[in-house]
């Protein structure tokens, strides 16, 4: 719905002015295309981010966004992105609801919202929440109704809210309270209507209520409390419909739009409120109702409406779009959508109007969004077409004469243009009538001062302006499509002689004309060598100019440089352009000169940019796109205005030069020119000082002076700043507006060190040609400009202070050099902190302190590791010694040789470790035949073990001949305890042999394997029993174990079964006892090789670490009693 604005009961009275008013606005547009003002409106709807295209407001707060109120949510709009606010089912810090009518923002910069059934809304722009207060029945100081149609404010910062339907509420926000009108107007309250389209406080405090068929005003005045007391004004009008709009303009004149009674006027010291304008002008105004009105700083109001909607909302009748009222001319301008036109108005449909504070009118439309233009924006006036609607078309002369009538010449005739009536008149070739002009296509246009002499493609024209006839004169009057014929860029008159007119031709070169004997002469190209004639073989000269400091001569700009004739002489000097010489000419095209006041001649060529020729130096300084801000190097034409800039026209469209400090300043279509094409030999200069520049699509035509640079400084926000491409500043979820807008420092951890910042300038005349640039203090070193990107990333930033600083220029490139700074301060990580520093001073100083003690203490360490390294290499020595006599006595107690029996078989096999261990076997034969065989292991390495078996080898010998076996343990037993040798000890067996019958006797040896031959099976007899010398009285045990022939006996030390291989895993008697089974019926020596082998393998052939003794004694026959023979013995 739109609302009351849009109330259908005046249809019927505003039908019969409808017609009338569309006339008369439609003649009084055909004159006024003669302001040739271009308008271009850009267009944002919801195909651009709109939430919906009804706008019923726009407002802008005071960082520079712009509101806008739809039916369907409130935007928010920076000029490139919208970002839409509604209602969140659940959520009561949203909209209450989207329909939207009015926004407003408060002195303190608050946004204040009327919403449709919403009450009254309060932005809360850190947050983005809304506060929302709303009607209660059963609160009297709540707001009388939820539809809010509009919104002001007094002079203390309090609300004034009218309602739709229950008159309005003066809004105390100390208090929250509404206080309603019945209760603030002193006078009977009751004639006060409940039903309300606007409400205003003025500049003078006043206050200003639109109703139905009339307007309030009152005075104001405030009790002791604060509450406001409304005194009614009595006003003079004959309004007869509702005033729906206002607006005051900055000479504080109230405007007053109606539904039917067009626009008012008040006047203060009358009290009168009239209706404006001429009875024309009211007829127009009044031809639709005017729902909002604008004024602009240039003294214009800006008006817009529509008529009253039909059953089932439906548009039944065309609004009349965007009247512009000029309040100095009385006059209006109309604009209105025209389908063909893409930057007409979208719709004549129209709800709200707002000028922003850059000047930027901004429309609201029903159904068409938003429409955008830039009021200052156009600064040049642009002519394209006729009264008729029909192109101009391209342009090439231009003469405006003494009567303000403006001569065009173009490719299709000659055209007058008044500039008093806005009147064209056309001149136009008649092949028939020998008083027309002799072409269509006319090239320049000279006033001598009694006629108008006119080039054209085919032929110069003489026109008498009060017969209005032309003569024409050819160089070959033959043959009229000869090239020579045609007149090129300009005719002068030189000062020497008025009666000669010179100009350039297409193909006749250089050419004279006597204006009374209507004689030619022309100079042409000549070969012949010091001719010093034209210097084109083409005898094509585009431009003819004199010198008012030479006036005997005459500067003819070719398409080989410059050619300067002598007028006395008849002879030509030259200036070319050379590739090897930077002071020569740039460029051989020439196209027109200029002569400022201080000598200097200025040289526009085609390609090569602008010319600066110094005569007394003879050379040329250049100016072209590759050495300055020149936007195009064609350049057509040269003016000068009245302060000392030249205008120069090209291909890139108009670009001013400053002479002094050598600055361009250029201007696009944006800018109202009629392409950013011009032409050659289209440009002049009025008496007035007005400029004037042909292009191809007609001419533009401006005083300098009133073009200026929009001033406005673009207001700046930093809308976001991301951590890694993805983080704001608190989050993913915190909005991001609210947050950096008033942002000042952020402090950020070490690892928040990849940074980037979206910023935008909000100044709205044309977004895209904003400028930025920016820089990181303690990080760059100069500021990047950056055109018009919004962003600037920075990566792995050291910790530290920085200061992000950006600035923007606005689209007439205006530098806001204050910008915005956010102080970013990194925090080093804590390794990098001052109390980190401060330790690690403390830790240094500790530990040069502990290094020199270190340092002292190692010196004495190696003094002393040298003293005890000599006493260990002594020691070692001496241990090495120890070992190698323990060896040697080691061997010196074992048998030399292996008793040989003739039933028995003996092989014996024994591997000293490392370090010399304590294994000792032996043999001695009694004299009964009987064989006692010894087998020990002395506990410990070295020297003791030595001794301890030399002790034991010495009572063996003593009483191996004893028939009691038990003899020797109690012996070796006995010397080992008076020997007082602490924990040493003999592990000991000792068999005895007689007539296949053992008897053995065991102390702390492994255990005795028998294998059967007869059963093929291996017996195992182990004795426990503790080794000698450990206790005196321990009870041995002597076992008897009768053998057969073909058994045989194994006997080891520890050292086989305690074998560790390279995993660590131990040889294991189980073993000892399979890999015996396997060999058992092989000899005795087979029986101790394969054992060899077998340890050696398992030990990976390394020395072991304890000895290891293995013996085999196999039964061959019956064991008698006999001369013993021996063999040598299997040690090593």
């Amino acid at each position: 719905m739109i609302g009351t604005m849009l109330k259908t009961s005046q249809y019927e009275f505003v039908k019969g002015l409808v017609f009338l008013g569309l006339l008369l606005l439609i003649c009084s547009t055909n004159r006024l295309t003669a302001q040739h003002r271009p308008v271009k409106f850009e267009h944002l709807s919801s195909s651009d981010g709109l939430s919906q295209n009804k706008v019923f407001d726009i407002t802008q707060d005071h960082q520079g966004f712009i509101w806008i109120a739809t039916e369907d949510g409130l935007n928010r709009y920076d000029g490139f992105n919208f970002k839409i606010f509604k209602n969140i089912p659940g959520n009561s810090s949203s909209l209450f609801y989207n329909g939207i009518n009015c926004v407003y923002v408060s002195k303190d910069g608050l946004l204040w919202t009327g919403g449709q059934n919403g009450g009254l809304g309060r932005f809360d722009a850190q947050s983005e929440t809304f506060v929302n207060f709303l009607h209660d029945a059963q609160n009297p100081g709540a707001i009388a109704e939820n539809f809010v149609v509009s919104i002001s404010e007094d002079e203390r910062g309090n609300l004034w809210i009218a309602t739709k339907n229950n008159g309005f509420n003066y809004f105390k926000r100390s208090t929250r309270q509404f206080i309603h009108s019945r209760e603030l107007i002193t006078t009977d309250s009751a004639i006060f209507p409940l039903k309300i389209d606007f409400i205003y406080q003025d500049a003078q405090n006043w206050l200003w209520v639109g109703a139905q068929n009339t307007v309030f005003v009152f005075e104001i005045a405030y009790t002791v409390l604060g509450t406001p007391r409304l005194r009614p004004i009595r006003l003079k009008h004959n309004l007869k419909s509702s005033a729906i709009s206002i607006a005051e303009d900055k000479k504080s004149n109230i405007w007053i739009g109606t539904r039917a009674d067009g626009l008012l006027h008040f006047q203060r010291g009358s009290h009168v409120l009239r209706s404006y304008g001429s009875a024309d002008l009211k007829q127009t105004l009044s031809a639709s109702p005017i729902l909002s009105i604008a004024a602009d700083a240039n003294g214009a109001l800006w008006l817009g409406g529509m008529f009253p909607l039909g059953k089932g909302n439906i548009v039944t009748q065309e609004g009349t779009g965007l009247l512009k009222v000029d309040l100095r001319t009385h006059t209006i301008q109309k604009y209105v959508n025209r389908h063909a036109d893409r930057h007409s108005l979208s719709s004549n449909n129209i709800l709200s109007l707002f000028i922003d504070r850059t000047g930027v009118l901004w429309v609201g439309t029903y159904l068409r969004g938003v429409n955008k233009y830039d009021i200052s924006g156009i600064k040049f006036k642009l002519f394209k077409s006729y009264e008729d609607g029909q192109n101009i078309g391209t342009t090439r002369g231009l003469y405006l004469d003494g009567n303000h009538k403006l001569w065009i010449g173009t490719a299709d005739g000659l055209t007058s243009y008044d500039q008093r009536s806005g009147r064209f008149e056309r001149f136009k070739h008649d092949s028939t009538d020998t008083t027309t002009i002799s072409s269509d296509v006319v090239r320049c246009i000279y006033d001598d001062g009694q006629y108008l002499w006119i080039g054209t493609l085919r032929g110069l024209n003489r026109f008498d302006l009060q017969s209005g006839t032309f003569r024409r004169f050819y160089l070959d009057p033959v043959h009229l499509e000869n090239p020579i014929n045609s007149v090129t860029y300009n005719i002068i008159q030189t000062e020497l002689s008025s009666d000669y007119l010179w100009f350039g031709s297409s193909g006749g070169g250089l050419v004279r004309f006597h204006k009374k004997t209507f004689e030619f002469k022309n100079f042409v190209f000549d070969a012949r060598p010091g001719s010093r004639q034209l210097s084109g073989r083409d005898n094509l000269v585009r431009t003819v100019w004199q010198s008012k400091s030479r006036p005997d001569e005459i500067w003819a700009g070719t398409t080989q440089g410059i050619n300067i004739l002598n007028i006395k002489s008849g002879k030509f000097r030259y200036y070319m352009y050379d590739v090897n010489d930077s002071t020569s000419l740039s460029h051989q095209s020439i196209m027109q000169f200029y002569e400022d006041t201080q000598g200097y001649i200025w040289v526009a060529t085609y390609g090569g940019g602008l010319n600066r020729f110094n005569p007394r130096m003879e050379q040329f300084l250049r100016f072209t796109e590759e050495n300055s801000a020149l936007p195009n190097n064609v350049v057509y034409g040269m003016l000068p205005d009245d302060d000392g800039n030249l205008w120069l026209s090209t291909n890139k469209g108009i670009s001013k030069f400053n002479r002094s400090n050598f600055s361009f300043r250029n201007y696009t279509v944006d800018d109202g020119l009629q392409s950013e094409e011009f032409n050659g030999g289209s440009h002049h200069r009025g008496r007035n000082g007005e400029l004037f520049f042909g292009g191809i699509k007609g001419f533009n035509s401006f005083f300098p002076a009133e073009i200026r640079d929009n001033s406005f400084l673009p207001a700046l926000v930093v809308t976001e700043l991301k951590i890694f491409d993805k983080l704001s500043m608190a989050g993913e979820k915190a909005p991001r507006y609210a947050l950096l807008s008033g942002l000042k420092q952020a402090r950020l951890a070490y690892w928040q060190n990849d940074l980037s910042f979206e910023f935008v300038a909000l100044h709205f005349a044309n977004p895209a040609k904003n400028q930025y640039a920016f820089k990181l203090e303690n990080y760059d070193h100069k500021w990047r400009y950056v055109g018009n990107t919004r962003t600037a990333s920075y990566t792995n930033l050291d910790p530290g202070r920085y200061v992000f600083r950006v600035k923007a220029a606005n689209n007439d490139g205006v530098w806001n050099e204050a910008g915005k700074a956010i102080h970013l301060i990194i925090a080093p990580p804590w390794w990098q902190t001052n109390w980190s520093y401060a330790f690690y001073l403390l830790a240094f100083v500790l530990g040069v302190f502990l290094v020199d003690r270190f340092q002292r203490r190692r010196l004495i360490a190696r003094e002393r590791s040298k003293i005890e390294l000599a006493v260990l290499e002594a020691e070692n020595r001496r241990k090495s010694m120890e070992l190698e006599e323990a060896r040697s006595l080691q061997q010196a107690m074992l048998p030399r040789e292996i008793p040989r029996l003739p039933g028995l078989e003996i092989a014996v096999f024994m591997q000293t470790a490392s370090e010399v261990g304590g294994d000792y076997y032996d043999f001695y034969l009694c004299s009964d035949g009987a064989l006692t065989i010894v087998l020990g292991d002395a506990t410990g390495h070295g020297m003791r073990a030595g001794t301890m078996v030399t002790v034991a080898k010495s009572l063996f010998n003593s009483h191996a001949s004893n028939p009691d076996i038990m003899k020797p343990f109690r012996e070796i037993t006995r010397c080992i305890k008076q020997m007082h040798m602490e924990k040493m000890a003999m592990c000991l067996t000792i068999l005895k042999i007689r007539n296949n019958h053992l008897q053995a006797a065991v102390a702390g040896m492994p255990p005795i394997f028998v294998y059967r031959q007869k059963s093929g099976l291996i017996e195992e007899f182990l004795v426990q029993a503790m080794p000698l010398g450990t206790m005196e009285q321990f009870p041995y045990q002597t076992r008897e174990i009768a053998l057969e022939v073909g058994d045989t006996i194994l006997l080891m030390s520890d050292g086989l079964p305690e074998l560790r291989d390279s995993v660590n895993r131990m040889y294991g008697y189980e073993r000892i006892k399979n890999d015996f089974y396997e060999v058992a019926e092989n000899t005795s020596q087979d029986i101790i090789d394969f054992f060899r082998e077998k340890s050696s393998h398992w030990k990976n052939k390394e020395r072991p670490d304890d000895d290891v003794t293995i013996m085999a004694i196999k039964i061959k026959t019956d064991h008698r009693q006999g001369v013993m023979q021996t063999m040598p013995t299997g040690k090593h």
